[in-house]
């Protein structure tokens, strides 16, 4: 096994520890035990938890990019933009992973400016695939002239987090098909120049 497998498996096994637990418990030792092996193992791949968790944070990021383009393989026009902002919502078991990997990080970096910077470099370079989208809609004479791709692009990340967020805390969330119906609908009536 190559180093760089070894580490995703690393990092495997931390995101199930911090799914399971949360950062704040998510330790060393903890993930060394759910890998079934000694801390120092875990050190030989990562130096501390900061590097881990960083790593991990780097994972979502890649993972979700992965949603976006296997979602828009097959479609075109608003169908694209919709399965790009739908890769972020929890529609299945990985995706639902994914937002609690990435909410615990977005929490556990609240005061810490150095992790902070790093969530924020993750969230630009998804917002950038988002923005190119809506310039390549505006292109296609598909999307109003009067919309900026790239307050839009904030927006409709807002909207999406919004969604994930309500379906990680309410008891009484939307389910699947009503978080994407959701979306199609904002796409619809706010940026398409006629109904799709």
């Amino acid at each position: 096994m190559s180093q760089e497998e070894r580490r995703l498996e690393v990092s495997e096994a931390a995101w199930r520890v911090i799914v399971r637990e949360g950062l704040d418990r998510t330790s060393m030792r903890a993930i060394a035990q759910e890998m079934g092996c000694t801390t120092g193992v875990v050190t030989h791949y990562f130096r501390n938890k900061h590097e881990l968790i960083l790593f991990a944070l780097h994972q979502v990021t890649e993972k979700l990019q992965v949603f976006m383009e296997k979602g828009t393989q097959s479609v075109s026009g608003f169908e694209r933009l919709v399965a790009m902002l739908s890769a972020f919502l929890p529609l299945d078991v990985e995706r639902q992973d994914i937002l609690r990997v990435w909410l615990a990080f977005l929490g556990y970096a609240v005061g810490r400016e150095n992790l902070m910077t790093e969530h924020q470099h993750s969230a630009a370079r998804l917002r950038a695939l988002v923005v190119q989208e809506l310039q390549q809609l505006q292109a296609a004479q598909l999307l109003r002239k009067d919309i900026d791709p790239t307050i839009e692009a904030n927006a409709l990340l807002a909207f999406v987090n919004g969604l994930s967020l309500d379906w990680l805390i309410q008891a009484d969330c939307l389910t699947a098909e009503q978080q994407q119906w959701a979306i199609r609908q904002y796409v619809s009536d706010r940026l398409a120049k006629k109904p799709i």
